[in-house]
C-alpha cells in the first residue's frame, strides 16, 4: 500500500504533487492546509484524510479534526500538525503513545523534513508541499506499507513551478 503524505500547503500545491499522488492508494494531509481547494484537488487523485493546522478553520474543512488515528494493513498511524520533534516532543506525547500505540507518527509545522525511527516508531514530516517565494525547499512524502513493515521516503520537488 502506498500513502502520500503532505503538510503545510498554506493554500497552494506544487504542480508536480498531483501527478505523483495520482498513483497513491491514500493521501494524508498533516495540517496547515490553507484552502479547501487543496483538499479538493488532492481528493481527485486518491481518497484523503488529514488534520487541521493552527490557521485552518474547522468549518471550512469538516470533518477534519486536530488529531487522526488511522490503521492501514494493521499498521497504526497517528497524525497531528504539531508533535514537536523526536528530540523535543510535545508534552502530551506519552499519552498518545500509551493510548494509541502508533507505529508511525505523521506531523508538519516545522516545514523541515524528518524521516527516522525513534524507539521503534517512524517519525515522518514531509516538509512543505507549497511553493515558497522565499526559496524554501518544497517536498512531499510517501509511505510504503507491506505487512507490518513501513518505509518512508521524502521526495524533494524542484523550486521552479513548471
Amino acid at each position: 500500500m502506498w500513502i502520500g503524505v503532505i503538510s503545510d500547503t498554506d493554500g497552494g500545491l506544487h504542480p508536480k504533487i498531483l501527478e505523483i499522488f495520482s498513483t497513491m492508494d491514500f493521501i494524508i494531509h498533516c495540517g496547515a492546509i490553507g484552502a479547501p481547494e487543496v483538499l479538493l484537488d488532492l481528493s481527485n487523485c486518491s481518497p484523503i484524510s488529514g488534520v487541521l493546522g493552527p490557521n485552518d478553520h474547522a468549518e471550512e474543512f469538516q470533518p477534519l479534526g486536530l488529531e487522526l488515528c488511522k490503521t492501514f494493513l494493521e499498521v497504526p498511524l497517528f497524525v497531528r500538525h504539531d508533535l514537536g520533534t523526536p528530540s523535543k516532543p510535545t508534552k502530551d506525547l506519552p499519552r498518545i503513545l500509551e493510548t494509541v500505540a502508533p507505529k508511525v507518527l505523521l506531523f508538519g509545522k516545522t516545514r523541515e523534513v524528518f524521516n527516522g525511527t525513534v524507539d521503534d516508531r517512524l517519525w515522518f514530516n514531509p516538509g512543505s508541499g507549497s511553493p515558497s517565494s522565499n526559496g524554501r525547499a518544497c517536498s512531499i512524502g510517501i509511505l510504503e506499507i507491506e505487512g507490518q513493515s513501513v518505509r518512508g521516503e521524502i521526495i524533494p520537488l524542484p523550486n521552479t513551478l513548471s
